[in-house]
């Protein structure tokens, strides 16, 4: 099964999406998480898309009002919104859910800053959960989170710390209970997914954060095997983010 994740920055629109949609069939996934939807003309004219290619299961975050999550996929599941019943005011469209027979997956977009250490710490939670009871579980999407050591382009260029994320604490406590795939299967290398969006194509930025990621649980660890960025879609222009693509052994149906 491959799964793929990609910020459609500010809901994408008319020319990047079809090209979007056309890429991730092209990269032969069987479900994506889309993160930055908005039900919209855009958000519609993506469901179509995705539709016409044959993710013909789709659930979203009723994000009429700001970004949420949209997952489409080959093979039926449940869509849940706002699975941790979050309220109006701490942005209950971060997090949608996706009830697959053998697997539960969970796609993000975390809102910035410290916005997001409630969804942090009801991952933590949901994590921890998970472990006890032996679940095959995924979170995967924009996480606007990560390591300030190795996350951050500056630090790992400079080698001190010129900037950090708000919400480092909380994440480091997930990692220790779920495992972050890209940095498990590439021990020491560093790659960022986000780079800030210039007109100016010749510009050449150093200020690279690396926040689109997938953790897995401990009883789908086994099964995983390829965790990569495609920079094509940030290349191209047709979003601000990287994809990431996680493959693993077993179908989620």
């Amino acid at each position: 099964m491959r799964i793929l994740t990609i910020n459609l920055r500010a809901g994408g629109n008319a020319i990047t999406i079809p090209t979007i949609v056309r890429r991730a069939a092209h990269l032969d996934v069987g479900t994506i998480v889309f993160s930055e939807y908005r039900e919209n003309a855009a958000g519609a004219l993506l469901r179509n898309e995705a539709n016409h290619r044959g993710y013909t299961h789709q659930a979203c975050t009723p994000a009429t009002r700001g970004n949420g999550v949209l997952i489409v996929s080959e093979e039926p599941f449940e869509g849940i919104p706002n699975p941790f019943g979050l309220s109006s005011d701490e942005y209950p469209n971060a997090v949608l859910q996706a009830a697959f027979d053998k697997l539960q997956l969970y796609g993000v977009y975390l809102p910035g800053q410290d916005r997001k250490r409630p969804h942090l710490r009801c991952l933590i939670a949901l994590a921890a959960h998970c472990k006890e009871i032996g679940a095959t579980a995924m979170c995967i999407g924009d996480f606007n989170s990560g390591r300030n050591e190795t996350d951050i382009e500056i630090n790992v260029r400079s080698g001190r710390m010129l900037d950090e994320f708000s919400t480092a604490d909380l994440y480091a406590e997930l990692e220790t209970l779920w495992t972050e795939a890209w940095a498990y299967l590439h021990p020491g290398e560093y790659e960022f997914s986000w780079y800030p969006f210039r007109r100016d194509r010749q510009y050449v930025s150093r200020a690279g954060w690396r926040i689109d990621k997938a953790f897995v649980s401990p009883t789908l660890l086994p099964e995983l095997k390829a965790a990569e960025y495609d920079h094509v879609f940030r290349m191209d222009r047709l979003s601000d983010h990287s994809g990431l693509l996680i493959e693993i052994e077993a179908s989620p149906g």
